[in-house]
């Protein structure tokens, strides 16, 4: 056997290389991963954004009504949450007597939609539009909210649930009313009902509304882009100083595996943080929430395995914050469902605000 040659400097080499046996060392894969730096995939903050639509969903007492429409939807932009409901009362039935629940025909679960602080925020404005004069049922309907129970019956009293109140009662409604009608009382938490306010039990073979809703959202970690060629985007908490108790905020984003991850092998969520202003006087910490998706509307967490350290972003020179991730159930393409919580406590600054920079998943490569 020939003694093996040693090459002192790189070998390039500008053609194919053919050999008959293998390379020698031979090198584990886990020993070659073991050697690279963990790969950054940098996360648009834009993935992080409160604004968008989610539905209002109305329960099996209208949507199984014949010809019955019940659609909505809530829109979030800044501090201002919109709820739209659009209501086509064919096919519901209105009750036997005043006060009975509107629905279709002897099926529990009538309610037009729920209300939540953390969906439509707190409702400060509201309005009624009658888009097609009701037909066949009684034409007199009130509004009820703020019901605990979801499961109220066609043809039952809306009294027999908890927490009723009626938020427009407007006698017969008429298309020939062409402006909206403003809200006698604003809607609460709970789930909405229509009632028959006239006592006669018949059903509906027309009737149309619009029901509108704005409400204030609760403050959260908010997508700012600033200035173009000035600023960069950035997530960033509401004014914070003097707030005289440790506010959070959140924000939320789905973030997928890259495909070039090798499973099971190191992660980490790495976060650019700081304030912008002036630091808080008491603390300013940011920590997250990771969980994984399984694909079926469920997930599989917190994977998260590092505790975050108190007052970890509280400088106005902006720094990496590394949250290191469970990978033992990682593969590429998995979704990883995080949400960033920002708290501050302030008691005398005058403006201090937490920022976040930049969001980037580290992981091995292959």
């Amino acid at each position: 056997m020939a003694n093996p040659t040693q090459i002192p400097e790189d070998l390039i080499v500008p053609g194919s290389i053919r050999t008959e046996k293998g390379f020698s060392p031979l090198l584990a894969r886990n020993a070659i991963l073991a050697q690279a730096a963990l790969q950054a995939f940098t996360v648009p903050l834009e993935s992080f954004q409160h604004d968008g639509d989610t539905a209002m969903i109305p329960g099996t007492g209208i949507s199984l009504g014949s010809g019955t429409i019940c659609q909505g939807r809530v829109s979030r932009s800044g501090g201002l949450i919109k709820t739209e409901l659009f209501i086509d009362m064919t096919g519901l039935t209105s009750g036997a007597d005043i006060g009975d629940i509107i629905g279709k025909v002897t099926l529990a679960n009538c309610h037009i939609g729920n209300l939540s602080a953390a969906l439509n925020g707190t409702i400060v404005h509201g309005q009624i539009t009658c888009l097609e004069t009701p037909a066949g049922g009684d034409p007199d309907i009130d509004f009820y909210s703020t019901v605990t129970e979801a499961t109220g019956t066609q043809d039952a009293a809306i009294s027999g649930l908890t927490g009723e109140v009626v938020f427009t009662a407007n006698g017969d409604w008429s298309a020939a009313i062409a402006t909206p009608i403003a809200l006698s009382a604003l809607p609460g938490v709970g789930y909405m009902y229509m009632v028959d306010a006239g006592g006669t039990a018949a059903i509906y073979t027309a009737g149309q509304f619009l029901l509108e809703l704005w409400g204030t959202a609760t403050p959260s970690l908010e997508y700012v882009a600033g200035t173009y060629a000035t600023n960069a985007p950035s997530l960033q908490t509401p004014d914070c100083g003097r707030n005289n108790a440790a506010a959070s905020y959140t924000a939320r984003a789905e973030i997928p595996v890259p495909w070039e991850y090798e499973a099971g092998q190191s992660v980490t969520i790495r976060l650019s943080v700081g304030m912008l202003t002036a630091v808080a006087d008491q603390t300013a910490t940011v920590d997250i929430a990771v969980y994984k998706s399984d694909e079926d509307a469920t997930s599989t967490g917190d994977l998260v395995a590092t505790t975050a350290v108190s007052d970890n972003m509280n400088n106005t020179v902006f720094a990496d914050v590394d949250f290191v991730i469970t990978p033992t159930t990682l593969a590429p393409g998995d979704l990883l469902d995080v949400q960033i919580t920002v708290a501050v406590d302030d008691n005398a600054t005058a403006v201090t605000r937490g920022s976040i920079g930049s969001v980037q998943l580290l992981c091995d490569v292959r």
